[in-house]
């Protein structure tokens, strides 16, 4: 087993931006701001992007899609419950105004060492690539990133347009 100074260390350098990036990402959204509904689905979008590539990297992509499918199910609605809490309302430019809050962060975070995870257990352990159970639940962890971003996506944008529709009455 290789020590955590040896996993660094034979990380590729590209990890270390895209790390910052997330950091970057999730730092802006710690405060209110005014912004275009497709900058809120940046992350999400990732997500559900690299969960899709995980399962067409996989040597079953079958397997891996049911796990995937099982383990976004009950993630989706806990995303949707999140965005719902999260204060947002569209404005007439079809911007959103939207609290500062940490959930971006946190996902951004969780998605970076769920995927650097997976990475490390395959570098270490290359033969759980083609165990049907690692298969799953790889595809599970892909799955559940992608309907807790979503759902969070779809949660926000809800709150915004009714919020705005309550001004309006």
């Amino acid at each position: 087993m290789p020590s955590l100074f040896q996993i660094v260390t034979n990380t590729p350098l590209w990890v270390w931006p895209l790390m910052a990036f997330v950091v970057w990402i999730g730092a802006l959204s710690l405060r209110p701001r005014i912004v275009p509904p497709w900058r809120l689905a940046i992350l999400p979008l990732v997500g559900l992007a690299l969960s899709l590539a995980g399962i067409a990297q996989s040597v079953q992509p079958g397997l891996a899609a049911a796990g995937w499918a099982v383990a976004l199910l009950p993630a989706f609605p806990l995303g949707l419950a999140l965005g719902r809490r999260h204060a947002a309302r569209s404005l007439a430019d079809g911007r959103i105004e939207i609290a500062g809050g940490w959930f971006m962060l946190a996902f951004g975070l969780s998605v970076f060492a769920a995927r650097y995870a997976l990475g490390v257990l395959i570098g270490v352990a290359p033969a759980l690539k083609a165990e049907p159970l690692w298969i799953g639940l790889a595809g599970a962890v892909g799955g559940i990133v992608a309907g807790i971003g979503l759902g969070w996506l779809a949660g926000v944008i809800l709150r915004a347009r009714r919020a705005a529709m309550a001004l309006v009455e």
